[in-house]
């Protein structure tokens, strides 16, 4: 009898030490391929997704604003990032609206928490709410390049990667400038260029 007990312990810890070692093959692809199922799902699936239901609403919002108002639904286009403007509608328009002007021509950061490995370019017209303040806003060029550079690069990525973030840079920006000119003389701000890299 003393002998069946040794060889019956034994049949159960070989196949016990059999299992251990199988075990780990389905956990270690499972952490493998989790991450890289996730990340191919959110790269190919959501993103152009939501990029393209955001596309589409603001173009809805674009078309009933330019009926509201009356203006141009290209301009309105430009701001949705949809097209750039052909030609500045100063006065030929009529209406006495001021004069887009590019202004700011790429203007290139790196993004902060990057390590130099990426970063953001811009070009932008900014639109002032009428010609002296484009006069000011030409006059204080420079300080509003600087300005603009250090907001542009305090941005992270998560920041950027935001569905609103060009519209959260865009009222940064807004703001900043009236600050700086100490009156609210910029009334927008449109993206001609806006590259993440």
């Amino acid at each position: 009898m003393s002998d069946s007990a040794p060889d019956k312990s034994a049949e159960k810890a070989a196949p016990a030490a059999g299992k251990s070692s199988g075990g780990m093959l389905p956990t270690i692809i499972a952490v493998v391929l989790a991450p890289l199922l996730s990340w191919a799902v959110v790269d190919f699936v959501l993103i152009p997704q939501l990029t393209k239901d955001i596309k589409s609403e603001l173009t809805t919002i674009m078309a009933q604003a330019s009926k509201r108002d009356g203006t141009d639904a290209e301009e309105h286009e430009a701001v949705a990032g949809a097209v750039a403007p052909a030609a500045p509608k100063g006065e030929a328009g009529g209406k006495g609206k001021p004069e887009v002007r590019p202004k700011f021509e790429s203007l290139t950061v790196n993004i902060a928490g990057t390590q130099g490995t990426r970063y953001l370019k811009v070009t932008f017209n900014v639109v002032g709410k009428n010609d002296a303040a484009n006069k000011k806003i030409d006059a204080k060029h420079a300080e509003l390049v600087d300005t603009t550079l250090t907001i542009l690069s305090s941005l992270s990525m998560p920041e950027l990667n935001e569905p609103s973030g060009k519209a959260v840079v865009r009222g940064r920006l807004v703001a900043a400038f009236n600050d700086l000119l100490k009156a609210p003389l910029v009334e927008q701000v449109f993206f001609s260029d806006f590259v993440v890299q």
